[in-house]
C-alpha cells in the first residue's frame, strides 16, 4: 500500500514573506487548524465516506496507518510543509513529536446526525 508524503509544489519566498501552494485538487468542505503538543495522539478512528488531507506547517508527527479492509499497517514521518491525503477506511493515528501546528481538509462537513467516524485502534509498530 503507497501512501505518499505532499509537499507544496509551489513556493514563492520574497521580501513579503513566503506562499506556499500546498494542494491544488480536490472538494473541501471543512477546514480545520490545530496546535498540539508534544506527545499528544489523536485520531485512533476511520470514516467510510469522508477524505481527509493532513498538512503539518509546524514541529513533526507520525502518522500509522492500519487499512481497515485489509489489515495492512504503515507508518509515515512529517516535518514541516508535509502532508498527507487519507481516503477512506485508513484509520489514523497522528502521534506529535514536537510542540505542532497543523491544518487539515476534511471532502465532508462533520454532521452530528450522520458523524461517519468509526473507532479503530492504530496498535503502534515499533
Amino acid at each position: 500500500m503507497d501512501k505518499e508524503i505532499l509537499q507544496p509544489s509551489f513556493r514563492r519566498t520574497d521580501e513579503r514573506g513566503t506562499f506556499l501552494e500546498v494542494l491544488n485538487n480536490g472538494h473541501w468542505e471543512s477546514l480545520i487548524y490545530g496546535q498540539m503538543h508534544s506527545g499528544a495522539v489523536i485520531g485512533n478512528h476511520y470514516h467510510r465516506k469522508t477524505e481527509i488531507f493532513f498538512f503539518l506547517t509546524k514541529g513533526s508527527a507520525r502518522i500509522d496507518i492500519i487499512y481497515v479492509e485489509k489489515g495492512q499497517q504503515r507508518r509515515l514521518s512529517l516535518e514541516a510543509n508535509h502532508g498527507v491525503l487519507l481516503k477512506p477506511f485508513e484509520s489514523q493515528a497522528v502521534h506529535f513529536l514536537e510542540e505542532s501546528e497543523f491544518i487539515m481538509l476534511k471532502s465532508l462537513r462533520y454532521d452530528p446526525d450522520d458523524p461517519d467516524t468509526f473507532q479503530y485502534p492504530v496498535p503502534v509498530s515499533e
